[in-house]
């Protein structure tokens, strides 16, 4: 029944993205361009109007939608180049599918129960900001979750609980992101084979440092090397290049002086966030960058193609029959550029520099830049996001860009191994020299945003190794891919054939992070497959799968549960798979959001007396603070066995104990308020 729902369920998504992609393309070049934009024009207009007044549960659009999407579609689904171009969106769409159906586990490593958060606030429709899962009382207006509610827009649509929410959002995300890249090369690389090696290295491949991994570390081949494998490519510079345990690697990467701190410097990839399953902002962040670069394309294809008689450039590949107006796609350009601040504005510095770029590149142009047609849209962006930015604007943590110290620069044998492929398309891209102004221009683009992130950085309240670490796991993560695809786009479509095969070798040589993902998947247990919701990993403990089942049908109240680290620990695992809204969340992530008010930290060492039967007058404060709930699993038991009995004496006044298993005397269940 599971797989049959699951079937239904993504036939419905793809009918409705179909629909919508049709009804788009009339004003656009190409259906993945077209399916991207009417998306975020869809869930931009809701995020405007659910700042005035929820929407709660949109499960009863769906009929009506599907029904309306078979009726648009019903003369177009008869073409077999219509069928043909759904292929980019669909195929990323399932590979990211893959990953997830494999690997669910929405769990307590990296930031998958805080993305999980950032969904369960939206996922009731209420009026937004939506009330904080994680902090009784307080809204959830300190994060920038468009990507999020997106995502529960898609879930609020199709009925989906918050893991499957997470889950499909990600393939959405992801299949959006690689049909923009699609669209992106398709419009100077006439071969398939060039646009699928080029999408195969923005999607799947790694760093400069992935073909470099089987020289510089040995390691057996097993589920914890494949891990290491994966992580060396992203967190190489000041983490991983410390751990070469080869004669080569040493010789390329010697260890840090003594008394010296390496800094560390990340760069997450596509594929990476793919293995991680992460739903984080930078994912919103590459869809984004992809839409707008995808326009941009456009627009220089519309004028190759009124000029296509006086250009030295081969022809424009043949796309779709509409021929939308420069003005409209730069609207769009302008007005997908503000939404960074509600998606991920850490990147807005690089990519306002971007358009900037783009825009002066325009007007020197014979066709100029439709500036009316710019400037109107960012005021559109700007208009939508400002319900938005009234509230988050004031919660927003100060954090200012300052110059780079000489002690925190990135070492020259790691930058080289990480960028090389990059530097290897830009030269390649600069020796078409001046009289090729695109390629020219965006190439000395590339090298001023390289430079940016090298000189400048955001000064957040991290120090020591990690004080470049948030600047450049943002920005170094939205460049790389937006090089490796404008510079192999150019590189690629080189007048000169030695120039043109030379361009694969980096791009080849990026794809080799395809190896440890295979070791990955294959060393790596599959517990859990096909359990899309995310709470395998917790119907391990005992009596987990029936407590979860309980407070799914349950009466809505706050969910206590045992706390031991402050953040990436199982703590509010339960509630939120549950659909409950947490006492207390993760205290760390809460306090740094919220500026570090003292009563988090309070209340977190009053459940910590709490779980050791330590607190005083228990029962009381917990009745005080509204507590419906208070789980004692598996976990709690581990943690203090003893402390059980101890609570249960003190919170029998107000709380009744239901107990859903019993192994050897040992009790796990919750206490519910009287």
């Amino acid at each position: 029944m599971g797989m049959i729902a699951l079937g239904l369920t993504l036939a419905l998504l793809w009918v409705n993205l179909a629909g919508l992609a049709h009804l788009a393309q009339r004003r656009l070049p190409d259906i993945d361009l077209a399916r991207a934009v009417g998306v975020l024009a869809l869930c931009l207009a809701l995020f405007f109007v659910e700042h005035f007044v929820g929407l709660g549960s949109l499960a009863w659009a769906w009929p009506v939608c599907t029904v309306l999407s078979v009726i648009v579609l019903r003369d177009v689904a008869r073409s077999a180049a219509w069928w043909e171009a759904q292929y980019p969106f669909v195929l990323a769409f399932l590979l990211a599918l893959a990953w997830r159906f494999v690997f669910p586990d929405l769990d307590a490593q990296s930031e998958h129960l805080t993305d999980l958060f950032f969904i369960a606030n939206y996922l009731p429709g209420q009026t937004l900001p939506p009330p904080d899962q994680w902090l009784p009382g307080y809204r959830f207006d300190m994060y920038y979750g468009f990507l999020h509610y997106a995502a529960a827009l898609q879930a609020r649509f199709l009925h989906l609980d918050a893991g499957r929410a997470m889950n499909l959002g990600f393939c959405t995300t992801f299949g959006l992101i690689g049909s923009l890249v699609w669209s992106l090369s398709r419009r100077r690389l006439n071969a398939r084979a060039p646009r699928l090696l080029l999408a195969a290295a923005v999607l799947v491949g790694g760093t400069g440092v992935a073909p470099l991994i089987p020289f510089i570390y040995d390691l057996p081949h097993d589920d914890a090397s494949a891990v290491t494998r994966l992580w060396s490519n992203t967190r190489f510079v000041g983490l991983y290049d410390q751990q070469v345990n080869t004669s080569v690697g040493r010789a390329l990467f010697p260890p840090a002086e003594a008394g010296t701190e390496p800094r560390d410097l990340p760069l997450e990839t596509l594929s990476y966030y793919t293995y991680l399953g992460d739903l984080h902002p930078p994912m919103g962040g590459f869809a984004l960058l992809f839409l707008t670069l995808g326009l941009m394309g456009a627009v220089a294809w519309r004028a190759r193609r009124a000029a296509s008689s006086a250009t030295i450039e081969p022809p424009a590949p043949a796309l779709d029959d509409a021929h939308p107006s420069a003005s409209t796609l730069t609207f769009l350009i302008g007005l997908a550029q503000p939404v960074l601040l509600a998606l991920n504005p850490w990147t807005l510095p690089l990519q306002g520099l971007m358009v900037l770029g783009w825009a002066l590149w325009q007007w020197r142009t014979p066709q100029g830049l439709a500036w009316r047609a710019l400037l109107a849209g960012l005021v559109a962006g700007a208009v939508a996001i400002y319900p938005f930015l009234t509230h988050f604007a004031p919660n927003a943590l100060g954090t200012p860009i300052r110059l780079v110290q000489p002690e925190d620069h990135t070492p020259m044998r790691q930058f080289l191994a990480l960028w090389w492929p990059v530097l290897w398309l830009l030269v390649l891209t600069l020796s078409a020299g001046p009289k090729a102004r695109g390629s020219w221009w965006a190439a000395w683009g590339v090298v001023l945003l390289l430079a940016i992130t090298e000189i400048l950085f955001v000064d957040d309240p991290n120090g020591g190794r990690y004080n470049r670490f948030n600047a450049v796991i943002k920005w170094w993560s939205w460049l790389y891919p937006a090089a490796l695809a404008v510079l192999g786009i150019f590189a690629l479509s080189l007048q000169c054939k030695l120039r043109r095969a030379l361009a694969w070798v980096p791009l080849l040589a990026v794809c080799v992070y395809l190896l440890p993902q295979a070791q990955y998947w294959a060393y790596h247990p599959k517990t859990h497959a096909g359990r899309l919701a995310g709470e395998g990993w917790l119907y391990e403990q005992q009596g987990a799968r029936s407590i979860i089942t309980y407070l799914r049908n349950a009466p809505r109240g706050l969910v206590l549960e045992g706390l031991d680290a402050g953040s990436y620990s199982v703590h509010g695992a339960y509630a939120l798979h549950s659909g409950q809204p947490s006492a207390l969340g993760w205290p760390d992530h809460e306090g740094l959001w919220r500026n570090q008010p003292w009563f988090i930290s309070r209340d977190a060492d009053m459940v910590r007396a709490l779980y050791h039967g330590g607190l005083p007058d228990a029962a009381r404060w917990a009745a005080d603070h509204r507590i419906r709930y208070i789980i004692w699993s598996q976990t709690d038991q581990q943690r203090d066995a003893a402390a059980f009995e101890r609570m249960k004496s003190a919170l029998s006044s107000q709380y009744i104990w239901r107990a859903f298993n019993n192994n050897n005397g040992q009790e796990v269940g919750l206490w519910e308020r009287r």
